[in-house]
This record gives structure tokens, C-alpha cells and sequence, in this order.
């Protein structure tokens, strides 16, 4: 038996699920790649990737404080990280962000700096920014929506596993449209190899600008930071199709998923499996295969109003 020297072992190499009970009697099969595995979530894989390249190059130390601005799950895992390589963290993040998240950072060690709601990941990367311009002596922002180790890190990793894992027989692949390492990662990889898959990218209705539109609000952490990254604007492969998705269809399939799986997922995991029912249950897509990506844990969302029922209870006095 391998016995991992810390949690940094533990990353990558997630299962894939079939999802037979969720898309039951639809014309395509679905498949999710089960990114909540990961110690933390799917963004543990690029921010360690991000975290080795800035220790080999002299900028980060046990001196240096690492900033981020994070909806969330970049924010944890650079706070994990943080505790095993034993440097400082600094998040700037959205005030509307759950408490769960809020708690684990604190349970980490992180020092947290909450921005106003209304600017999205938007407002607090221009904030991280502004503080690191202030101290430049002793941070490193860390910059998951520009730096290209955020790709590579799924290009080298979780694209080659979801290769090997559905023995290349992938037709579309559908990813949230957030930092876009994810996506840039994996869409350029999924190409390289078979140039006919289909790319969709699923952002929030209520801000939909990597489809053109203007920022605006909605409940959906994890894509639609508020503007759009550098990582997609310098990305060679594009989107063939961007789904925009309403938040309470998010919230309706994030429910499906625990119901019909017996997973508790996030909502951009709930939005992806909205995204793919739209195809898997056209004739067209008969017998393709679709794949998605599970980012995280449901259990980061249970605060969320109206997202997870609380159902019947009984009471014994």
C-alpha cells in the first residue's frame, strides 16, 4: 500500500463516474470526472502547479505572503498548500461567498480580506492587485485568471486521465467558463487528440460576458468571475458553443445530482449537468459520448439559501 508523504500526493488521478442514473433513457451517455476527489477540489491541481513554478523561481518563501483573489475553491487549496509548504496566504473574496468556504480558509490560517458582492471575483482581483502593488517587497500574487501554469496544470494531468479513462471515445466536452485554466487546459489537449470533439462552455445567464454580454449578478460560484480572463483571451481553442445558464436551473440540477447519484456536488458541477442534458437528450447526439467535469463538494454549499432541502424530520422527545 502507497502511502502519500502529505496531501500534495493525493492530487490528481480522480475516478470517473458514469452517470447512468442521472441521464437514464437519454440518446447519449454522460460521464463526470470526479474532480471533488482531490484533496480540496479540481483546483488543487493548478494551484500546486502555480505554487512549485514560484518556489523554483525565488518568489514564494516563508517570508513572501501569497495573494489570490478566489470565488472559492483556489482559495482553499492555496491555503492548504500554504499550511504544508509553510508560507503565508492572503484572499481577497467576495463578501457573498458561503460561510463554509470562510470557514475553511480560517481553519487554514488564512488571512481573508471580503470585497463587496456586487464585483464579483472582479472586484477582488483588482483589490489583491492594488495590495501587492502597495507591498511588493513581500507578496506574490499568485494570478490564477493569467497564469499559464493554471492551464498547463490540466493539460498535463487531468485531460491525459480523461484520455485514458474513456479510451479516447469522447464527442463533447463541456466545461464552466471561470479562471478558463480548466477549460483552456483541457479543451487544447481534447483537440489535439481528436480534432471533432466538441467544445461548450457554460457561463451564468445573469453575466454572461465570455458570450458578449455585460456583467451583472448571479448566485453561481465558481464561473462567471465578472470579466474575462487572460487565460481565455489567450486560449487557441475556443468554445464551439457557450451555454448560458439561469441560476435556479444550476440550483435544480445540483439537487438531480445528489437525488439521482447519491453525490452532493457544487452548483458550477450542477450547471455543467444541466449543460449536458441539453445535448445528451437530442437525437442527434444518439450514442455519443459527453463529458463533464465534478469540481467540488456539495458540502461547501449547504448555507446557500434554497439550494439543498432540509426534507421531513421527526422529532423523539
Amino acid at each position: 500500500m502507497q502511502i502519500a508523504k502529505d496531501l500534495t500526493d493525493l492530487i490528481g488521478k480522480t475516478p470517473m463516474l458514469a452517470l447512468d442514473r442521472l441521464y437514464a433513457g437519454y440518446k447519449a451517455k454522460v460521464y463526470a470526472k470526479l474532480e471533488l476527489f482531490n484533496p480540496m477540489s479540481i483546483k488543487d491541481r493548478p494551484v500546486f502547479s502555480m505554487v512549485k513554478e514560484a518556489v523554483k523561481i525565488g518568489k514564494i518563501s516563508s517570508s513572501i505572503e501569497v495573494v489570490e483573489a478566489s470565488s472559492g475553491n483556489t482559495a482553499i487549496a492555496l491555503a492548504m498548500l500554504g499550511v504544508i509548504m509553510k508560507f503565508p496566504v492572503r484572499i481577497f473574496i467576495s463578501e457573498e461567498v458561503t460561510r463554509e468556504r470562510r470557514q475553511v480558509l480560517a481553519s487554514f490560517g488564512a488571512r481573508i480580506v471580503l470585497t463587496p458582492a456586487i464585483e464579483h471575483t472582479r472586484g477582488a482581483r483588482e483589490r489583491a492587485i492594488s495590495y501587492c502593488r502597495s507591498n511588493p517587497n513581500t507578496t506574490f500574487f499568485l494570478n490564477q485568471h493569467g497564469n499559464q501554469h493554471n492551464s498547463l496544470a490540466h493539460q498535463q494531468t487531468t485531460a491525459p486521465e480523461i484520455w485514458e479513462q474513456l479510451d479516447g471515445n469522447i464527442d463533447v466536452a463541456v466545461m464552466a467558463l471561470g479562471t478558463c485554466g480548466t477549460f483552456d487546459g483541457i479543451s487544447s489537449y481534447l483537440k489535439s487528440r481528436k480534432e471533432t470533439i466538441e467544445i461548450i462552455g457554460v457561463e451564468p445567464a445573469g453575466s454572461p460576458l465570455y458570450s458578449g454580454g455585460n456583467q451583472g449578478k448571479h448566485k453561481i460560484d465558481g464561473m462567471g468571475p465578472g470579466f474575462v480572463s487572460d487565460l481565455y483571451k489567450k486560449a487557441k481553442v475556443k468554445p464551439d458553443k457557450i451555454m448560458k445558464i439561469e441560476d435556479d436551473e444550476a440550483f435544480e440540477w445540483t439537487r438531480r445530482v445528489a437525488i439521482k447519484e447519491g453525490l452532493l456536488v457544487g452548483l458550477t458541477s450542477g450547471a455543467l449537468a444541466w449543460a449536458a442534458h441539453q445535448f445528451a437528450r437530442r437525437a442527434e447526439y444518439k450514442g455519443k459520448t459527453i463529458v463533464i467535469i465534478f469540481c467540488d463538494t456539495g458540502e461547501r454549499y449547504l448555507s446557500v439559501k434554497d439550494l439543498f432541502p432540509m426534507g421531513d424530520t421527526t422529532i423523539i422527545s
